[in-house]
């Protein structure tokens, strides 16, 4: 009787392992697939909303009816535009860098009643260390609408033309502020007084030299100067790079720019991999030492650091 009973058993078994396996087959889901002109509207819309939430989500192929007025400019076409409840999205795309199209954009929002407030965010001086070539971020627009709320305009590059995106926020995002009150906030970040008291910028930051690397170095950071640290009291600034000139040839590059803004040399040394010299400079009735540092690599590659501190 065992017997008996053991091949059917079996056999159900391999019957159960193969309906398994044909359902696995079945189940299995392709990865990467990426939609190529358009995707679903129930899939854009879960995508904007976030899933789980009850958000209805509007996307037109024009601009919303309620969208704040303004002229297209030429060289721009409307992409698409979308509307979130808590905002309304327009994006437009324009041949080439798309400067003159943000500007025509400002300007039809100020002649529609819109004031620009002053960019946000604190331009930080460019010293120490910095790219021939910065490659500057885009920094948004913002503009404001006692009636109509804020707008905000972003834009980046792609290949040979530029993505516009117009944000409109309602006006009770103000928090009660009024435009005029927004804009003297604004106006204040940007004082000579805010920066010196937030930033340091008549500290020796602001004493620092700007130094600007050959056109042919290349570097993992050209958005921005390089790193620029210390204290009170003492400063420096440091960067890696690539290029191939000799350490003589990359020493009389800096030295050159030094001299350009009234530093003095006070002693220099070079030697096979090291180069080393010392500068001062009088300002706001302080002697400045300035230290520049140069090390070569066997492999073309150079660190650079140049410190400033107050001698007496």
């Amino acid at each position: 009787m065992p017997k008996t009973l053991a091949r059917p058993a079996s056999a159900m078994l391999l019957k159960m392992a193969a309906f398994i396996s044909i359902g696995l087959a079945t189940t299995t889901v392709a990865a990467d697939t990426e939609f190529i002109d358009t995707i679903p509207i129930d899939l854009a819309k879960v995508l904007l909303s976030g899933a789980g939430t009850t958000m209805e989500v509007g996307i037109y192929s024009d601009v919303p009816d309620d969208f704040p007025a303004f002229t297209l400019p030429d060289g721009a076409m409307v992409l698409g535009s979308v509307d979130q409840g808590h905002n309304q999205q327009v994006i437009l795309v324009s041949d080439g860098d798309g400067q003159q199209q943000r500007e025509a954009l400002i300007d039809s929002l100020e002649q529609g009643g819109f004031l620009l407030l002053r960019p946000m965010g604190a331009a930080m001086p460019q010293t120490g260390f910095v790219s021939a070539n910065p490659q500057i971020p885009s920094v948004p627009a913002q503009l404001c609408h006692d009636m109509q709320g804020l707008v905000y305009l972003r834009q980046h590059s792609d290949a040979d033309r530029t993505f516009i995106n117009m944000t409109a926020i309602p006006e009770n995002s103000r928090g009660g502020y009024s435009c005029a009150n927004m804009a003297a906030q604004a106006a204040n970040r940007g004082s000579p007084a805010f920066l010196s008291a937030s930033t340091g910028l008549h500290s020796l930051h602001s004493s620092m030299p700007r130094l600007i690397l050959p056109e042919e170095a290349a570097t993992q950071s050209p958005r921005m100067p390089a790193f620029v640290s210390g204290s009170s009291d003492q400063v420096e600034s440091k960067i890696n790079f690539a290029i191939a000139w000799s350490l003589p040839e990359v020493y009389d590059f800096f030295a050159g720019q030094l001299a350009d803004q009234d530093w003095l040399p006070d002693g220099q040394i070079t030697g096979n991999r090291v180069a080393l010299s010392a500068w001062t400079r009088e300002e706001n009735n302080q002697l400045l030492l300035g230290t520049l540092r140069l090390v070569s690599s066997e492999d073309e590659g150079y660190e650079a650091v140049f410190e400033v501190s107050v001698l007496d």
